[in-house]
């Protein structure tokens, strides 16, 4: 395989702007995952992106060169990390969406920082400072403000389906713990190289599932209109390429911990999509997250 070189390494308000980027992408895309998740199933829409991300990654990675040679300890954590992380815990995560909807799902993303944070402090002596706790507890704060708006506007708390957003939250997280040792053990590791692998563990994960599921998948693809073929597509694309592409280059040079402290950015973004689309202003629950997040992220960054 070819060598590249790794580049100059990235400033914070690179790096959390890529991550940024990346949540943004899948969260815009996840009000499509929820739609399609309810008609078909979690596992349906789950096999479409990441099967979409897979091609798309390799047309990438030919065209890029970007690719090292990769050692076999390396090749199965990254298998691992996509089965667990893109099939399993999407799976998950899309189950809650046909409940909770997008929004509520995502705030529990906030959670994984607890999980992350704990593994740098132990694997790979990432410290955690002053402005980094504060900077946690404003996120926890984000997540607190929607979970209070949800649960007054819906009158009761829907611990099933809370419960499975979480446990694919989880899955996720030991996903990118997977994939983070694997750059530890191969720091040259390039982005699209990763996530063709991972994308590879994800598909191998369905098989296992269901090995009819790629026939079903087929034969409902060609009975759906164009248009919303399109639709499937580009939010696969926009939602798992885009997003692992721009999240895994940020992993690759993050503090694990305070990386997934942004994905509060998921929630907040699809409550504003949601007011665009419902034609109504932000209420002072969103305007009080959205205060909070900036606070945070400004602590996360000048850290």
């Amino acid at each position: 395989m070819k060598a590249v070189n790794k580049g100059r390494d990235l400033n914070s308000f690179e790096v959390y702007g890529l991550a940024i980027g990346a949540n943004l992408a899948y969260s815009s895309a996840s009000l499509i995952y929820s739609i399609y998740a309810k008609r078909f199933s979690s596992v349906w829409i789950n096999q479409i992106k990441v099967f979409t991300a897979f091609i798309a990654f390799l047309i990438a990675m030919a065209l890029s060169q970007q690719f090292v040679s990769i050692s076999p300890a390396s090749f199965i954590l990254l298998l691992l990390s996509g089965l667990v992380g893109l099939c399993l815990g999407d799976i998950f995560i899309f189950k809650a969406f046909t409940t909770l909807g997008a929004g509520r799902s995502l705030v529990l993303y906030s959670f994984q920082p607890l999980i992350l944070g704990i593994y740098g402090y132990f694997f790979l002596a990432q410290f955690f400072h002053t402005q980094h706790v504060v900077a946690f507890l404003c996120m926890m704060v984000c997540v607190f403000i929607f979970m209070l708006e949800r649960n007054k506007s819906v009158g009761h708390w829907d611990l099933k389906s809370f419960l499975w957003a979480f446990s694919g939250i989880c899955l996720d997280a030991l996903g990118i713990v997977l994939t983070r040792t694997a750059y530890e053990h191969d720091p040259d590791l390039q982005t699209f190289q990763v996530n063709v692998i991972r994308c590879l563990g994800a598909l191998i994960g369905f098989l296992l599932i269901n090995p009819k599921s790629y026939q079903r998948l087929y034969q409902d693809l060609t009975k759906i209109a164009l248009k919303e073929k399109t639709v499937i597509l580009s939010a696969s694309f926009i939602g798992c390429f885009l997003s692992l592409t721009l999240y895994l280059a940020a992993l690759k040079h993050a503090h694990v911990g305070m990386l997934t402290s942004i994905a509060i950015t998921g929630p907040v973004w699809v409550s504003l999509l949601e007011c665009v689309y419902y034609k109504k202003l932000p209420g002072k629950y969103l305007i009080g997250a959205f205060s909070f997040f900036t606070v945070g992220f400004y602590l996360m960054v000048t850290a």
